[in-house]
Parts: C-alpha cells; structure tokens; sequence
C-alpha cells in the first residue's frame, strides 16, 4: 500500500511509524506522587509544583505514532514529536459500509476534515483495520531512546506520495485560522445570516 520499509541505518525523519511508542498522561489534579522512602500521597500539582523534581506513579499506554517533527529537527533535537494513529472509527465519527461509501470519504471529506488523516488497512505492516493520525493528540518521546531501539520500534514510513500529503496536512492543521466568520456583516446581513444558522451571538456593531 503507502507504505515502505525502512533501512535501519536511516534517520528518524518526518512520516516515520513507530509501535509500541510510550503515550503518558498525567492528572494535574491528582498526582500520585512517590516520595524518596517509596510512599505514594495524592497531590495536586500546584502543592507540588515547587519541588526542583518529583516521581509520580501513572500509566503508560503502548501507541502507534508517526513523526510530527520536521527532519531538520529529527536529527538534533532531544525530543521527537508524534501524532497518536488509532483505528479510524475511533478517531472520526464515520463509519461507511460499502467500497463506495469509503471512495467518498477518502477522496472528499478528507479534505474538509483537517483533525486527522487517513491510513489504510495493511496487514503485512501491521495495520488489522483502516487507521487514522489523529492531529490532536501530539507526544513526545527521547529522541536517544527511539534511535537506540530504532529495529524493533521503527514499523516504516510513508511512501512519497502519501508523505507530501501528510506533510502538506500538517502545514494546513496549524496554518488555520478560527474566526467568526460573520463578524463583518452589518446588522441586516447578520439578520439574515443568524436566520439559517440559529443561535450566533452578534458582534456590538451588529446589534
């Protein structure tokens, strides 16, 4: 499919799959902090915050992933950044069920939806089910530790093609600009636009 093996003399570069890749998440609120003698207390992190370090207890989940980080900056940096990739079902709200119904979503809605990016199923490089990178969810893991483990980590990266498209849908991610689309619209223009689309809150000049 879009996917290529890696030689593991290669660097870590931009498109990079990796499994398992560590995914932490930690509760400011609840903290289960483990002090010098082994004992564990509850702690929010603002009691704690002024300690130089602390250990805490939490879990780690095994995730796939795929290199956020640009390649200039895969070769020096300390961390390297990347995106969760789950089932698709999982990450969007669709669920076709028929070869028409997917033709459509991956050719069309995918460019409407910038929160993720498609991934298809191939078994042989270890996808079971149709998966997606979701542009929401973005970690960080030593870069020292992916290069030491790089053989067994390293899972491929995306063909060419797919990887200028994934490339060019990070760009657009973070290019994007929310805004109140009706902000400039005059009083009888807001009236007509808030008529279609419901409760929207006017700007002071539009009331």
């Amino acid at each position: 499919m879009i996917y290529e093996a890696v030689n593991i003399e290669e660097p870590v570069r931009q498109g990079d799959i990796f499994y398992p890749v560590p995914f932490i998440t930690i509760n400011l609120n609840k903290l289960a902090i483990v002090d010098k003698e082994g004992h564990e207390q509850v702690s929010n992190w603002l009691d704690s915050k002024d300690n130089k370090e602390i250990i805490v207890k939490t879990a780690i989940k095994p995730m796939w992933g795929i290199v956020a980080t640009q390649d200039c900056d895969a070769e020096h940096s300390p961390y390297i950044s990347l995106f969760e990739i789950r089932p698709f079902s999982e990450v969007t709200t669709f669920s076709p069920k028929s070869p028409k119904k997917w033709m459509e979503l991956i050719t069309k809605k995918s460019r409407m939806f910038a929160k993720w990016f498609y991934l298809p199923q191939d078994n042989d490089f270890g996808f079971a089910d149709k998966m997606a990178v979701n542009f929401l969810v973005l970690f960080q893991v030593s870069r020292e530790g992916l290069m030491k483990n790089i053989k067994e980590l390293r899972k491929g990266r995306l063909k060419e093609v797919a990887y200028e498209h994934y490339r060019e849908s990070i760009a657009q991610l973070f290019r994007r600009y929310p805004y109140d689309e009706w902000y400039s619209l005059n009083k009888g223009e807001f009236s007509e636009y808030k008529e279609r689309k419901g409760s929207i809150e006017p700007f002071p000049w539009q009331k």
